[in-house]
């Protein structure tokens, strides 16, 4: 089927999904490098300097050779079960967590389909949802006074009613920083597992909080983990990440992998940070206690924050936010604000070292002054 009038020149026409107004992607053609004079805390990247001078000395060292040659991933296998602590053969590795979610859409979704996610939540799970032709089911967050609260008992009921054949289960959860329990885990995959459904748990924040639904796969064979090397890691460039899943789901995966899951860097420098797993935990308590100093700051200066769960933490800057946002112009991009309800008026900080969060609170600091803070707390405004 052709795109517009007759004659030559006439384009092909896309499957139906793909004509979807409303499947969009970034604009491609516009230049959108950040400024690197600034402090990168937008993207939830690892912001430890002392775990990206680790990473570019791995780098360093690498074989040039691997440059002219097909990846090899046998030892990448062995290594990744070995750091889980699972067999082989439960492990696909795949094109950073975004390539092993699109696979388990390969793997299991047809047009037409119901596929459940949450919202706010990470944005493909919407576009995958549309280039699969699905029909999409959302589970909002509830605003609160606490921040956004997932209403578990709707969430089990909608389930029971739609009967989903996929669920997409951000845990810890972005963007709202939000961690459900292995019970609560348990009770979403057996409600996902009553109709036939698949459930996948993206742990792209593991582990900046520990919980892991990976010791569920044992009595849970319709669950999916997906990971990254993208956070903790402080390899995001390198785009690889892995799926953990029953050997009878995994041989499914395998299916519709690409021809080689990923590039020979990322397989080699995956290799050599996982040898240096230990270095990678004191890099997550630094950010993790970076966030939490930061998080101090904010409160002392009258500013709501909300738990987190992942490398990135939610600061409500309320009247002062249009302030706030032009003193930090020209020092620290970060993401400021949210079109959901549950996180209206939100600004996100993606965590970093505390001595890199100093002059973003000296800034910010500019904006109240001492003397309002004194005179809100004498009136108890704070």
């Amino acid at each position: 089927m052709l795109m517009g009038g007759d004659g030559a020149g006439r384009h092909p026409m896309p499957r139906p999904a793909i004509g979807d107004a409303g499947l969009t992607r970034p604009d491609w053609t516009t230049p959108l490098e950040r400024d690197p004079a600034l402090l990168w805390l937008d993207k939830n990247e690892n912001g430890d300097p002392t775990m990206a001078d680790l990473v570019a000395g791995l780098l360093a060292g690498l074989d040039p050779g691997i440059l002219s040659t097909y990846p090899e991933l046998t030892g990448l296998y062995h290594l990744l079960a070995d750091h889980v602590g699972v067999d082989p053969s439960m492990i696909v590795v795949t094109g950073g967590a975004d390539g092993g979610i699109r696979s388990v859409f390969d793997a299991f979704v047809s047009p037409g389909d119901a596929v459940l996610r949450l919202e706010p939540t990470y944005a493909m799970f919407d576009v995958y949802g549309r280039i699969y032709g699905t029909r999409q089911i959302v589970v909002d967050y509830r605003a609160s006074t606490e921040g956004p609260v997932l209403d578990l008992d709707a969430l089990l009921s909608t389930l029971a009613s739609e009967a989903p054949r996929l669920v997409c289960l951000p845990n810890p959860a972005s963007p709202t920083g939000t961690v459900l329990d292995l019970g609560e885990l348990v009770s979403i995959a057996e409600a996902v597992a009553r109709h036939g459904g698949v459930l996948l748990v993206d742990e792209a924040y593991h582990p900046f909080d520990p919980i892991t639904a990976v010791p569920l796969l044992v009595d849970h064979p319709n669950l999916v983990v997906v990971r990254t090397f993208s956070k903790a890691w402080a390899l995001s460039g390198l785009r690889i990440g892995y799926c953990v899943a029953d050997p009878d789901l995994t041989r499914l995966l395998h299916k519709v992998r690409p021809g080689y899951e990923t590039n020979f860097v990322a397989v080699r420098m995956a290799e050599a940070v996982l040898a240096e797993e230990e270095a990678m935990l004191r890099s997550v308590a630094r950010l993790n206690d970076g966030r939490d100093w930061f998080v101090g700051e904010m409160a002392d200066l009258g500013f709501r924050t909300l738990p987190s769960g992942g490398n990135f933490l939610l600061v409500e800057f309320g009247d002062y936010a249009p302030k706030v946002h032009r003193v930090l112009e020209d020092l620290v991009l970060y993401r400021r604000d949210f079109g959901h309800p549950s996180l209206a008026g939100f600004s996100r900080f993606s965590a970093t070292t505390a001595d890199r969060f100093v002059p973003v609170v000296a800034r910010i600091r500019t904006v109240i002054g001492d003397g309002q803070i004194a005179s809100a707390r004498a009136t108890g405004d704070l």
